[in-house]
């Protein structure tokens, strides 16, 4: 990895609780291989571009992510022109659903800590979909990867550690929203939110015509959580493995006194 002092590695990839340093679940998780986007880096022109573009789709990401929390909190939030196709697509997924967050000013971006196993992070939401309540995860992606799994079960098994006498959370949901434009000849799909128009699928000699930008939503349970929970800490071994350098330096780190 690029050179960064302790303290740097300490804000990008833990959390301090309770007077001791963990590391988060999403730091955890990136161990885990993307091939996609290995290969998204190799179609780029160069790195720089690729990083401006990332930079760009985070941001999208980040607006989408915050206007939607707002909205499950029961507030009316403006909606930026640029995310408004995402924010319909969000809407009709909730009316296609009953969903109630109990205590939203606490189940909103709440974060977690598993004492035992040394890790921290923060979910999305914790909610009740047809009267079942688990970890909902909102994603803006252009799909719904291995790694989603691995950390949606780490945010399930820390949330039922915190909340032993109360109603544990048994579900795990990602929903994840995104937007284009379709090209009514060949059905491409034209994506802008890179800051760069991106085309994909279709035929690449159609002369392409887009219509309207659309929002759209997938909605989908996780299954296999005893295994996925199993994957996520066998993952964290192998975190502090490759950061193992970094770790023993930490004094507040339990794991490595």
């Amino acid at each position: 990895m690029p050179y960064m002092t302790l303290d740097e590695f300490k804000r990008k990839y833990g959390h301090e609780i309770g007077g001791i340093w963990v590391p988060r679940v999403t730091a955890i998780t990136d161990i885990v291989a993307k091939p996609g986007l290995l290969k998204y880096y190799a179609q780029q022109e160069s790195f720089e571009a690729a990083q401006i573009q990332l930079r760009s789709s985070a941001h999208w990401g980040s607006l989408t992510h915050k206007t939607i929390e707002e909205i499950l909190k029961g507030n009316k939030p403006d909606v930026h022109p640029r995310i408004l196709p995402s924010i319909e697509a969000f809407l009709r997924w909730k009316s296609q659903y009953q969903v109630i967050v109990p205590n939203p000013e606490k189940n909103i971006e709440m974060m977690i800590f598993d004492p035992d196993n040394l890790y921290a992070g923060r979910t999305d939401a914790l909610v009740e979909i047809d009267g079942e309540l688990g970890i909902l995860d909102i994603k803006t992606g252009t799909g719904i990867w291995d790694e989603y799994y691995l950390q949606t079960a780490a945010y399930l098994n820390a949330y039922n550690k915190m909340v032993v006498s109360e109603e544990q959370a048994k579900k795990r949901w990602i929903l994840r929203v995104e937007q284009y434009e379709e090209c009514v000849i060949c059905g491409a799909k034209k994506r802008t939110k890179s800051g760069k128009e991106v085309v994909k699928g279709g035929n690449p000699l159609c002369s392409h015509k887009f219509g309207k930008e659309i929002g759209i939503f997938e909605f989908k349970e996780l299954k296999g959580y005893e295994d996925d929970i199993e994957a996520f800490l066998s993952a964290k071994e192998l975190w502090e493995w490759y950061n193992r350098e970094f770790l023993k330096q930490i004094k507040n780190y339990p794991k490595f006194k």
